[in-house]
């Protein structure tokens, strides 16, 4: 599901974290962090895998340091040599002279690092990106909810239209034997004209074919599923995963239903049940 959260703490030493989520299957958070700060890693993704349990969430943090007391920076010096000494073959070799020769240098990756944080700091700063990321996703989550809500009022509309259809449906598969039993008189009499057949024979043949092509289960089963459906609605707390399953189960059972039954009426049902059922599995996608 979609969503944004901002949040913020520290004075002196402020961390501010942004994070935006969009749909995805399984949960995958991406942390943007400063490389000094990278040990607050796992407790951003701590506070992140309490709160969001579906979705791609992309997140990104900023540390501003207001201390008077300026940070040690690291010189690598031998480093700093290497790439003098290559420009100086560069330059020899081109017979170039590069401008702002010791700008340039200065300006290369690894040259000038920031000293490693105090352990005490890094404890501080971990205390603010946890209260920071709280915040973030907690709206983050108001955002989702609210989008879920407004989500959850089409999926019942979907699962309103399928309710609906499947009590006419079990109207009609009260006529089925009726159906059966016609459709064999009918063709007996095309073969054998005139000829009588004992009725109970016939109707022990309607009988076993009425059996086998029986959906009264698959009705009950799927009217059940969608009882579930709704009511897992309700929860609160992560649903994606029990819905899609449910999705899968009245899935199934309308493609039986299909693969049994012969009357048109209910085979046009099963068209119209598979066509909600995918409106309803492609919803789900965004449902945590």
């Amino acid at each position: 599901m979609t969503g944004y959260g901002a949040g913020q703490a520290g004075n002196e030493i402020v961390v501010t974290v942004e994070m935006r989520s969009v749909n995805h299957r399984y949960s995958d958070y991406a942390i943007h962090l400063p490389r000094e700060y990278a040990f607050l890693e796992d407790t951003i993704r701590e506070v992140l895998a309490q709160n969001v349990r579906r979705g791609r969430v992309e997140v990104s943090v900023a540390i501003e340091d207001f201390r008077e007391d300026p940070r040690t920076v690291k010189i690598d010096w031998g480093l700093l040599q290497g790439y003098d000494e290559a420009v100086s073959l560069i330059s020899e070799h081109l017979n170039l002279e590069l401008a702002n020769r010791m700008d340039y240098l200065l300006s290369l990756p690894g040259v000038l690092e920031p000293a490693a944080i105090e352990e005490a700091h890094r404890d501080l700063i971990s205390e603010l990106a946890r209260a920071a990321t709280k915040a973030a996703v907690q709206a983050l989550v108001e955002m989702r909810a609210s989008e879920g809500r407004r989500l959850a009022v089409v999926l019942r509309r979907y699962l309103d239209a399928l309710a609906n259809s499947l009590c006419e449906v079990a109207a009609l598969a009260g006529t089925v034997p009726i159906e059966y039993r016609e459709r064999l008189e009918s063709r007996i009499q095309e073969l054998l004209g005139d000829v009588k057949i004992d009725p109970n024979r016939i109707a022990m043949e309607v009988a076993i074919l009425a059996e086998r092509a029986s959906i009264d289960e698959e009705l009950v089963r799927l009217k059940s599923h969608i009882t579930a459906f709704r009511t897992t609605l309700e929860e609160n707390e992560p649903v994606g995963r029990k819905l899609d399953f449910l999705l899968q189960e009245m899935n199934r059972e309308v493609n039986t239903v299909g693969s049994k039954t012969t009357n048109v009426t209910i085979a046009g049902w099963v068209v119209e049940a598979k066509s909600n059922i995918e409106k309803l599995r492609e919803q789900i996608q965004n449902v945590e």
